[in-house]
């Protein structure tokens, strides 16, 4: 068990844009966990489900708070939205809050 900070952000893409906007994301969280962005522990991708075909949904987690806030003005989250921004229907939905932290 550990203490970690995290988001999990809903995006509603644009119909037939959900293939790019894939594509983009994983790209976006390969740099996060290369090493650019320190202490970023996890990321998934929630596929969108059948009924509810253009919303797209991550799961992000840090460290800390602190390197979540590093993220939030990180050059590669202002890359990605700069190439994805045209793809959404609307803001992105971000929900952030101090976790507990289970793995195997």
């Amino acid at each position: 068990m550990a203490e970690r900070y995290g988001i999990i952000v809903t995006l509603k893409v644009k119909e037939g844009k959900m293939e790019e906007l894939l594509e983009l994301s994983k790209g976006h969280f390969l740099r996060q966990h290369d090493g650019r962005e320190p202490n970023a522990t996890l990321a998934s991708i929630v596929m969108p489900l059948p009924d509810d075909p253009n919303t797209i949904r991550y799961f992000e987690q840090w460290v800390s708070k602190e390197d979540y806030e590093l993220h939030s003005n990180h050059e590669n989250l202002q890359f990605f939205f700069g190439k994805a921004g045209p793809l959404l229907d609307g803001a992105p939905v971000i929900v952030e809050a101090p976790m507990i932290h289970y793995a195997k």
